[in-house]
């Protein structure tokens, strides 16, 4: 795990992390209308991101690296299984497609998932 640096734990930042994706959860996803499904795509992976970024806080780790995030939740942590990992990951890909080539997701993704 190269992209991931040992810092030391920081338990505000892991609470502001979690508080903040609560938020969107709670508050902003509601919000958009079902059909911008790409929105509501990229709303919920900012919200893993928070979160996995929150975990790492809270172990005393960190990383520059969205793949780093998501490979530091499969080494680490078991409870992810490999579907529940690639499912995070083609999260990433649809939401790099969003926002630096303007594709729209289609919402068979979130019926699917």
């Amino acid at each position: 795990m190269k992209e991931i640096f040992k810092i030391s734990k920081d338990t505000i930042r892991t609470k502001d992390l979690l508080d903040t994706a609560k938020d969107r959860l709670n508050e902003i996803i509601p919000l958009f209308p079902k059909e911008k499904s790409y929105k509501i795509i990229e709303e919920y992976y900012e919200i893993i991101i928070q979160l996995i970024t929150s975990i790492m806080y809270s172990d005393g780790y960190k990383t520059l690296s969205h793949t780093g995030l998501i490979q530091y939740l499969s080494e680490k942590y078991k409870e992810f299984n490999d579907r529940d990992i690639n499912t995070i990951n083609t999260l990433r890909k649809l939401r790099h497609g969003i926002v630096y080539y303007g594709r729209q997701a289609k919402k068979e993704f979130l019926i699917n998932y």
